[in-house]
């Protein structure tokens, strides 16, 4: 038995199988077949929605948009939609897309788990490297995104991936590493911008490398730059598409701290330390992380310098990051996520120094001890949390979820075509009932400028029973016969002379 524990295939096999039990006990396997619903809506649906344009519209890779008409053709461009469009190539297999998309990023987490287990498990036991994955991914935050379809979390698992290949170069100069570890920066840069503070890092630290320390770091330094100007063509790219295309729903900004107001600043903070720091973790798992830390320090001399400068490194990047999205922290969550990979380098640098402290044994007993016990805390901690998310599905925004679930199929009941151009009201999202009904169309919360939207329309959705009916009474509809949870269908019939 004891061999058996000691084969790298079997510890393998375990690690499989425990991460698909946690998964299990974490309810995956009744979240994962729930259509987008909760916190973040409106992202959840606009990234759908990118998948449904390509779909509709010839599968032209660089033919980027969403379902909402408002600049006339639904163009716009954010993100790299690679995964959008593998999706949407996918789901001619007649798989729903946002499945689709789930189980993708369901195989990112469990490569981006191994691949975290792994380089933990090269110098420590397997408890150990167990333990630190299991916590590091308890976060309420990562896992909740983990079966949603925003791009910051493959841009984590990304980013993470190639911190890891990059601390593998630093400890054994392998090209393969440190082209692997440009390669998922890249990718991770391209899908969210704000993870460039991590890439810029490591850049940093191998031109200090190169110039102070006279180390041969020459092509590394040109690949990474190669990986900066891609990504800068493609940021232009979008900027340039958007402004063409008339879209400006993308073209977001900056929110930095100076721009914030006394009671802007102290809303914020007060925010994220009373309503999101014990959402990020189990409480015990942040107390245990600045623990070790505190104990790491003390014993300074045993840090090793190489990972203590990279460190420090990422924390000069995410403090940037922070600032310039400060009024962010306000209301997305997922803006955390940024932050990730620092707490995964700075916890698992300052376990491998105190764990060699004193009585190597006794230290690394009682130390592997509470990390499993708080490990094992917080994923039950993130379980709550998470049903507790899905348990809240009334929100102002997402509630229009509940309402048309299952819409796309009265409306094909009704031969309505593919191509129909409809107007949903009320609606507060720009991509959310369209995304429910599959169609193009355009999206209201009032009926403010109303008639504009009628001319363009070939249908009216009103969503809500209790939304002024005079609205039907000003213009030319035929009532289609559909009710539904409160709903109701409207064919416009514009004639022209």
């Amino acid at each position: 038995m004891i061999k058996l524990f000691q084969d790298k295939n079997f510890e393998k096999l375990l690690f499989f199988v425990l991460f698909s039990l946690v998964l299990l006990f974490l309810d995956f396997q009744s979240l994962f077949f729930l259509q987008p619903r909760s916190f973040h809506f409106i992202r959840q649906t606009d990234s759908l929605s990118f998948i449904n344009y390509y779909t509709k519209t010839g599968f032209n890779f660089f033919n980027i948009g969403n379902l909402n008409l408002y600049n006339g053709t639904g163009k716009t461009a954010c993100e790299f939609p690679i995964f959008y469009y593998i999706v949407a190539l996918l789901s001619k297999t007649g798989i729903k897309s946002y499945l689709l998309l789930k189980f993708l990023y369901l195989i990112i987490f469990f490569i981006t788990s191994f691949c975290t287990y792994s380089f933990i498990r090269k110098k420590n036991r397997f408890i150990d490297a167990l333990s630190i994955t299991f916590l590091l991914f308890s976060s309420t935050v990562i896992l909740y995104y983990t079966l949603n379809y925003i791009p910051n979390y493959p841009a984590l698992c990304f980013t993470l991936i190639a911190c890891i290949y990059f601390l593998n170069y630093i400890e054994t100069n392998t090209k393969k590493d440190i082209n692997l570890s440009i390669v998922f920066f890249l990718f991770a840069s391209l899908l969210k911008i704000t993870f460039a503070i991590y890439p810029i890092a490591c850049f940093l630290y191998l031109a200090v490398r190169f110039f102070i320390y006279k180390k041969n770091e020459r092509k590394p330094l040109l690949f990474f730059i190669m990986s900066f100007v891609v990504v800068v063509i493609w940021n232009f790219h979008v900027v340039y598409y958007n402004t063409v295309n008339h879209a400006n729903y993308y073209l977001t900004a900056t929110k930095p701290l100076w721009s914030a107001t006394s009671g802007e600043r102290h809303e914020v903070i007060d925010f994220i330390l009373n309503y999101w720091l014990y959402k990020y973790y189990y409480q015990s798992t942040i107390h245990l992380f600045f623990i070790v830390i505190f104990l790491s320090l003390i014993f300074y001399k045993k840090l090793n310098r190489h990972y203590f400068f990279v460190s420090l490194l990422f924390f000069l990047g995410v403090t940037s990051y922070f600032i310039l999205f400060f009024k962010q922290f306000r209301d997305h969550d997922y803006y955390f996520l940024e932050f990730i990979p620092l707490l995964f380098l700075v916890f698992y640098h300052s376990f491998i120094t105190i764990k060699h402290i004193g009585n190597h044994k006794i230290v690394q007993a009682i130390l592997s001890g509470i990390i499993l016990i708080i490990s094992l805390l917080s994923i039950n901690y993130a379980k709550i949390n998470l049903q507790r998310r899905y348990d809240k599905p009334f929100e102002q925004v997402s509630k229009i979820a509940y309402t048309l679930e299952g819409m796309e199929a009265k409306f094909d009941s009704l031969a309505i075509s593919k191509d129909a151009k409809v107007l949903v009201i009320p609606d507060n999202t720009m991509n959310g009932s369209l995304y429910y009904i599959n169609r193009f169309g355009y999206t209201r919360v009032d009926t403010t400028n109303i008639k504009v939207y009628i001319d363009r329309s070939d249908y009216i959705l009103i969503t809500d029973s209790t939304f002024p009916a005079e609205i039907i009474k000003k213009f030319n509809v035929q009532n289609m016969g559909l009710f539904y949870r409160g709903t109701s269908l409207y064919k416009i019939n514009n004639f022209k002379p």
